[in-house]
């Protein structure tokens, strides 16, 4: 999936810094959306923790951390000619497109997607509401169905990767055909788990041997901009509003977004945390000062400070690279 805060550029980077301080045990990311850091860790042994305030990120990561063989999908297979996984993907690319909240709202009055193409999303997303409401799947196998069907349709998404704007002309991949993949779990550590919850809560949990805190570091707020995955994964058709269909009611949104809150934020996620090393990950030109954070940091310990280029989110044809910093405290 298209997403902003994922990391992908710098994990093996990350991987290598902290490696050095801690080659394996407990490894705790309270901000860890769609999975990124948490998987690759995962598949390095390291026993992960992986949390999030949003409903569609929880799903991600269940899929891809806490999950540690294919769905067994028992109650679904005996009450349906299924056999297989393969089977379900077949049947949803098969399935017969359909008209509804969905495609009304994301594809009649706002063009994030081609007709054919967001009414076999809402096909499928009422397919596993269906299957949820009847009793014929667990909660982690909604979650993989549904984190599925979201990394599917983004695929085919006619936005520049968040779900705040759609474009005036076509992306090219969004005029393909809709199909829907299963997300793989990832081989590894088979004692991770991950919780829907608030970071202050998760760090509280036990002591960690790395604690990896990405916390938001300007004032996007994540749900708004990935309202629609976020509504897809609470199975909900709210009213909506505005150009990008945003859902009239208020969502979570994080103390890290705004300059007012967010440096007493990192002071109480920091005081419930209990780590061997610490590592924070955080932009030169974030809401929270770089004096600010060292400041912060050092009460902790000797601070070390490493530089990463990483992709940054813009919406216009430029550059993406920016700077980020690493600030690793050893306990």
């Amino acid at each position: 999936m298209r997403y902003f805060g994922s990391k992908v550029t710098v994990v093996p980077t990350l991987y290598r810094i902290l490696s050095e301080k801690k080659p394996g045990g407990s490894f705790c990311d309270p901000f860890g959306g769609i999975g990124t850091i948490g998987s690759f860790f995962k598949s390095k042994n390291y026993r992960v923790y992986c949390g999030d305030v949003l409903t569609f990120a929880h799903y991600f990561q269940i899929t891809k951390i806490s999950q540690n063989t294919t769905p067994q999908f028992e109650k679904l297979f005996s009450h349906t000619d299924f056999t297989s996984c393969q089977d379900i993907v077949e049947y949803f690319n098969n399935l017969k497109p359909q008209k509804g909240w969905f495609s009304k709202n994301y594809v009649d009055k706002r063009k994030f997607f081609i007709p054919q193409n967001g009414e076999k999303i809402e096909s499928c997303w009422k397919k596993i509401r269906l299957w949820e409401k009847q009793g014929l799947i667990t909660y982690s196998e909604k979650a993989v169905l549904l984190a599925s069907l979201i990394n599917s349709m983004d695929k085919f998404a006619n936005c520049a990767g968040t779900y705040y704007a759609y474009l005036k002309n076509w992306y090219q991949e969004s005029l393909l055909p809709f199909k829907f993949e299963l997300i793989n779990f990832t081989p590894g550590n088979s004692n991770c788990k991950c919780f829907h919850c608030d970071a202050k809560e998760l760090v509280g949990k036990q002591k960690f041997d790395i604690l990896y805190l990405d916390p938001p570091y300007n004032e996007r707020s994540y749900a708004g901009y990935y309202h629609l995955p976020e509504t897809i994964a609470l199975c909900e058709t709210p009213p909506i509003h505005g150009k990008s269909g945003i859902p009239s009611s208020i969502r979570p949104k994080s103390a890290f977004n705004s300059i007012k809150t967010a440096k007493n934020e990192l002071q109480c996620v920091l005081n419930e945390s209990r780590f061997h090393v610490l590592a924070f990950h955080y932009t030169d030109n974030g809401i929270i000062r770089s004096d600010e954070l060292r400041s912060i940091l050092n009460e902790y310990g000797e601070v070390q400070e490493f530089t990463l280029v990483a992709k940054g989110y813009t919406n216009k044809s430029q550059c993406r690279d920016v700077n980020h910093r690493l600030y690793v405290v050893e306990s």
